[in-house]
């Protein structure tokens, strides 16, 4: 069985195809055979033509004899080029002939009570005739007119057997130049679609008000338009609450960890009152980056200045360094010697970086090392930890995937953040891992003159 294509313009030339190819074929057929009627009617025409000039003619001499009557042309007048008559009576053994004899055998003549029309093929021709009964006095006689269809003279029959075969040259490419037409025709009534379809693609979290809005688009698929504009705008609608509960409740909880963290202050048991400063601390981080998104995925993309990776890249590690020497690992920057500028958001591109400064700390034993690079337009942080099982590499940017949640004090939310972040300046955040080394990437568009920031953002990563 054969599959229809998938394209819609395919699936319209092909049916168009078959239809205008049966179309011609009827056509030519209904055109063939209307000539081959046509053809047989001139035929019997011009054969009972001169079966009546014949009849006019033909007398009876004072010795019975049949004759055409001198007062009448000469008989080779009365026929067409390519015809003969006989003139038969009773069963055959007296004729007259009139014009070429033809190689039929007088025998194979029909003689019938009714006029009759025929058709015989000789070893060198192919005959037409037509068998007239009349009665001259007492006599039966039957005037038999045929026609060499093969004589030079005659093109009626050549004209309509070469008909179909020639026609055929003119149709085929008359076929092709149609169906040409037709996929121009189809591909100017589907660039609407194809508009409605990119202005599709550009609709996501971070430019939720994007609309397919086009006049041009067909009546038949302006329903479809409309469902996905009213489908959209209650995604959008579900986005910005899921938005608002998320910052409402993180900045709710924000003022109740301070106070808690105050009094845990006065709890006079060393061990616990570290145990819980140590859990509020995290709590306090993970409300951190639960507001850290909810502002990600309200940003304006349009809103970005000029941003030095470099600058931002020593201010990270001048920051952490003295944590990760307390740690016993060690901390390189490279790259940093000259500016590396892109349009961003400083303060987000800040925080990814730090996110995964952090998180090789967090994930590092003592005595391994810490490399941050960058270069144009991507900033790079590597390190000399365990690793990351390259089954858990696909989850690590899933908000709140943890790889050990008893024992990671975190919401895993920090990788996230960093694909966010990424995706939000049009960029894309990646990780490369084998046991002994793991490093991740981001890359942000390096648009140094600093214009506008494209609306396009990558396709988020599967983590």
């Amino acid at each position: 069985m054969i599959r229809a294509p998938r394209s819609l313009l395919a699936r319209i030339l092909l049916w168009h195809g078959i239809a205008v190819a049966f179309t011609a074929l009827a056509v030519s057929a209904g055109v063939y055979f209307f000539l081959e009627l046509t053809a047989d009617q001139l035929e019997r025409q011009t054969l009972r033509a001169q079966v009546v000039e014949i009849r006019k003619a033909l007398a009876i001499d004072r010795n019975g004899e049949l004759r055409i009557a001198s007062a009448r042309p000469s008989s080779e007048s009365l026929l067409s080029a390519g015809m003969s008559a006989l003139i038969v009576e009773g069963d055959g053994a007296r004729t007259v002939l009139i014009g070429t004899p033809p190689p039929l055998e007088v025998t194979r003549l029909p003689r019938d009570a009714e006029e009759r029309f025929f058709r015989r093929r000789s070893r060198r021709a192919f005959y037409a005739g037509l068998s007239v009964p009349i009665t001259m006095g007492e006599r039966r006689l039957w005037i038999v007119t045929l026609q060499n269809l093969d004589h030079p003279a005659n093109v009626m029959d050549d004209i309509v057997r070469q008909f179909l075969w020639h026609g055929l040259f003119v149709i085929v490419p008359l076929l092709v130049l149609l169906l040409g037409i037709d996929a121009y025709i189809v591909r100017r009534a589907l660039r609407p679609i194809r508009r409605a379809s990119a202005a599709v693609e550009r609709i996501d979290a971070g430019r939720p008000d994007l609309r397919i809005v086009d006049p041009a688009i067909p009546s038949e698929v302006q329903p479809l338009a409309n469902a996905i504009n009213m489908a959209v705008a209650r995604v959008t609608e579900s986005l910005r609450i899921q938005r608002d509960f998320t910052a409402d409740a993180a900045h709710e909880l924000r003022t109740p960890i301070t106070i808690a963290r105050v009094r845990a202050a006065d709890i006079p048991d060393a061990t616990l009152r570290a145990a819980l400063i140590a859990d509020l601390d995290a709590l306090s981080g993970i409300v951190g980056h639960l507001l850290d998104m909810a502002e990600l995925d309200s940003l304006d993309q349009m809103a970005m200045e000029r941003v030095d990776l470099s600058h931002m890249a020593s201010q990270a590690v001048a920051g952490i360094a003295p944590l990760v020497f307390r740690g016993g690992r060690t901390i390189a920057l490279s790259g940093a010697e000259r500016e590396h500028l892109v349009l961003g958001h400083p303060q987000f591109l800040a925080r990814a970086l730090g996110a995964l400064v952090e998180n090789a700390v967090a994930h590092t034993p003592p005595g391994t090392g810490i490399r941050v690079s960058v270069a144009d337009g991507a900033i790079t942080v590597a390190d000399d930890g365990p690793g990351i099982a390259s089954d858990d590499q696909p989850l690590v940017f899933r908000r709140f995937w943890r790889r050990n949640r008893g024992r990671v004090p975190n919401g895993g939310l920090g990788l996230a953040i960093v694909q966010r972040v990424a995706q939000v300046h049009g960029g894309t955040a990646t990780l490369r891992s084998e046991p002994g080394f793991t490093e991740f990437t981001i890359r942000v568009p390096n648009r140094p003159s600093g214009t506008a920031a494209t609306e396009a953002q990558a396709s988020p990563v599967d983590r």
